[in-house]
């Protein structure tokens, strides 16, 4: 192979891949990597509705936005420009690029709405992205890895050579984790119950039809949060879990909910609205399905969100381009089940796939409707700022596909605090008791396979 180095420190090369075994259950590998700076691990934890692993490290180079930045309303504008642009061959999904995520805040002041800062992690970026030359590609259906890499980079060589050795001979890290405290609400009954009124009050004046309402937790802990992302990520599999590593935070996320996927010109996005608990007697479970799918309340809402997330798609999409797949059906999580839709549409010429996401961002699902006015009220209400809750995570390939998901389900963990938020939609007819009790009901599923797990949901 010829390459040709040029005076960036960069070198001109062609795409390559290798083959590495393939073993059921992968979990082992992730660890022997997961210590590695910039480790980045996009999990399909569900086998029938994922497909791909991701795995990477090494990032070679970073692009983020802080709050003070003097060109947030250019932060889409900017990240199109960083990303680098090449088609290779072969399949595979990510081929090269950046992985991070994208901060509901950023959406929230892109759109005049300068949220307020958490007042913890108030430094944390808005947007954050590593950028990575090479990938280990886990293909679940044709039982496949591979080690692809761009070869932009003169150290990638060495970098696949020791990704490699760890594959092959590494050794399991035994780093401890455990919650100090208990997931702590920041937000309590009375507080919530004081919210809750002025966005029904808003409700109906007509302000919006729906807002979404979000409850922040904290618990301290010690160790190494990707302990807790392996307990959690093997005891509850969804389809876009995410582990990112970043300098002084992990972000530990177990989203069942896809934002938008681009490949070669088509869009998808599938908003869930919508929730019921599971049960472990057959009966009882397969009655909160029934109950679940007959709600004129969780349909209506649905519905309320395709119809937005419609006309976000239309702005961006060829003219009668956009379609809804299904509606409002049955999903069964380990813990949940939700109602889905499933709506795609074609990418209108001239734009860039980066313009469908500023398009859709934040997503319709997690902030109600219409988008800009609940926004508003979000922002009047909730106490803190949610950061990466309610935003983005997701990989942008060198030759122009990329798949994002919603970050609920998500956790974030900096200076030894776990943060951890979970949200519901309030319409006119919703009961408060019932709206906090959804929000338990969502985060059940990640703190029950932590120590810290509070087994009494009583409301105060």
């Amino acid at each position: 192979m010829i390459q040709k180095k040029s005076t960036n420190g960069y070198i001109l090369s062609t795409f390559t891949s290798c083959s590495l075994e393939y073993k059921p259950n992968t979990a082992g590998f992730y660890q022997r990597l997961s210590h590695l700076p910039g480790f980045a691990l996009l999990q399909s934890g569900d086998k029938y509705r994922g497909r791909y692993d991701i795995i990477t490290a090494y990032p070679h180079d970073q692009f983020s936005v802080s709050r003070d930045s003097s060109r947030i309303g250019q932060a889409f504008e900017d990240f199109k420009s960083s990303l680098p642009s090449k088609a290779f061959n072969g399949d595979h999904p990510f081929q090269g690029g950046a992985i991070g995520y994208i901060s509901y805040d950023l959406g929230a002041i892109q759109s005049g709405i300068y949220s307020k800062a958490h007042t913890v992690i108030d430094d944390l970026p808005l947007l954050n992205m590593h950028f990575y030359d090479w990938a280990i590609i886990i293909d679940h259906h044709l039982s496949k890895v591979d080690i692809v890499a761009a070869h932009r980079c003169a150290s990638t060589k060495a970098i696949i050579e020791e990704i490699i050795h760890l594959w092959d001979t590494g050794q399991d890290f035994n780093d401890n984790f455990k919650c100090l405290t208990d997931f702590n609400p920041l937000v309590d009954w009375d507080e919530y119950q004081t919210s809750f009124e002025a966005i029904h009050r808003d409700l109906m004046w007509g302000r919006a039809y729906q807002v979404n309402y979000a409850l922040p937790f904290v618990a301290e802990y010690e160790g190494d949060p990707w302990h807790a992302y392996h307990a959690i990520s093997q005891a509850n599999p969804v389809p876009y879990s995410a582990f990112l590593r970043f300098n002084d935070f992990d972000v530990l996320s177990f989203s069942p909910e896809r934002l938008l996927l681009h490949d070669d010109g088509q869009l998808f996005t599938s908003p869930i609205k919508g929730s019921s608990p599971r049960a472990k007697d057959t009966d009882t479970d397969n009655a909160l399905k029934a109950s679940l799918k007959s709600s004129a309340k969780n349909k209506a809402e649905n519905i309320m969100i395709v119809d937005l997330l419609r006309n976000d798609l239309g702005k961006v999409a060829e003219t009668g381009s956009v379609q809804v797949d299904a509606l409002c059906e049955i999903q069964s999580f380990s813990q949940v089940h939700h109602l889905v839709s499933h709506i795609k549409a074609r990418l209108k010429d001239g734009l860039s796939p980066i313009d469908t996401l500023a398009a859709l961002f934040p997503g319709g699902s997690i902030t109600g409707a219409p988008k800009l006015e609940a926004m508003k009220i979000i922002d009047e209400h909730e106490l803190y700022a949610r950061g990466v809750y309610c935003g983005s995570i997701g990989y942008f390939s060198n030759h122009g596909r990329f798949d994002t998901s919603i970050t609920i389900r998500t956790m974030l963990a900096k200076a030894n605090h776990l943060y951890l938020q979970a949200g519901g939609g309030i319409v006119v007819d919703s009961n408060p008791e019932d709206e906090y009790h959804e929000c338990y009901t969502k985060i059940k599923a990640i703190i029950k396979n932590l120590e810290c797990y509070k087994h009494t949901l009583t409301v105060a």
